[in-house]
């Protein structure tokens, strides 16, 4: 009999005892705002610390925000340390009451198996901002001597020339001012982004080049060089393309490459190998026209 009796309060006392732990949370709940517009949202804030562990489910879409309508809501991840655990939400409401102060607070629920504690915070209140004074007296209204005429009269627009002038010289002004101030600056981002796309297009086509074994080696020697120097050429401004190998170690002293273009010559023009190691040259042109392009971004930076 005891032993029943004990079983039968199990689950109220675990009850009293959840209930009562739920009450030590506090959650918080206010508007983001003194006052209030029928029909536009506001935000309400709420939020609640808890101890980690225990489940805190807030409302969604399906709750019953009377006399409030839900707009739309914003979550925010969990924060939590070793002890205690926040969560908070941001929930944008619309009132279509006419009531002078409007009250709301929103719960939190603890859940403990099927059921859960709603656990509320403190009630908040906004004041409804009124756009109409004051309500007409419908009765005295229909009681005025209006007259009723219907018919459509064409009212001649007049254009506001001088309010035109005035509008499009500031505004012009104004343009001017910003390309005075900003123009610069517009034209450095500008440039450094074409010089940008330029080159990853350039180097997309060198690998894929590089890397293309349908090609003969003779054939991928000429169009790798040709490539590059054209490349080098638009970056530089410097005549790269007419230019013999010979010329360009001449003129521009790539000490660095120098090497890897004449054994590209001999690939090209003598038809001969250069020992399996024509993949180091090829790389060693990427790794200038990367070199220069840097020069130049730092060029167009500092210019």
């Amino acid at each position: 009999m005891y032993k029943g009796i004990v079983r039968g309060l199990l689950p109220v006392l675990f009850f009293v005892a959840f209930n009562a732990k739920a009450q030590q949370i506090k959650p918080q709940g206010q508007f983001l705002s003194d006052s209030i517009k029928i029909g536009v949202p506001i935000g309400y804030s709420l939020s609640v610390k808890y101890p980690r562990g225990m489940d805190i489910v807030f409302p969604d879409s399906l709750y019953n925000y009377a006399p409030y309508e839900l707009d739309h809501k914003r979550y925010f991840p969990t924060q939590s340390d070793s002890t205690h655990s926040y969560d908070s939400a941001v929930y944008y409401l619309t009132s279509f009451e006419i009531d002078s102060v409007q009250q709301l607070k929103l719960p939190v629920f603890v859940l403990h198996g099927k059921d859960s504690t709603a656990v509320y915070p403190e009630t908040d209140a906004v004041i409804l901002q009124q756009l109409v004074a004051e309500i007409p007296d419908s009765v005295a209204v229909e009681a005025m001597p209006l007259k009723e005429n219907t018919t459509y009269k064409s009212v001649r627009t007049h254009f506001n020339y001088p309010y035109f002038i005035i509008g499009a010289a500031i505004l012009i002004i104004l343009v001017i001012l910003f390309f005075v101030i900003f123009g610069g600056r517009l034209r450095k981002h500008f440039k450094l982004r074409r010089l940008k796309r330029i080159h990853e297009k350039f180097i997309e086509k060198y690998d894929a080049l590089v890397l293309d074994d349908k090609e003969t080696e003779k054939n991928k020697a000429e169009k790798v060089l040709l490539l590059w120097k054209r490349y080098l050429e638009k970056l530089e401004s410097k005549p790269y393309t007419q230019l013999t190998t010979k010329e360009i170690i001449q003129f521009y002293k790539p000490e660095n490459i120098a090497e890897s273009l004449k054994a590209l010559d001999r690939v090209i023009y003598g038809n001969l190998g250069v020992n399996g190691e024509i993949m180091m040259q090829y790389t060693a042109l990427k790794k200038y026209s990367q070199e220069k392009f840097m020069a130049k971004v730092e060029e167009v930076k500092h210019g």
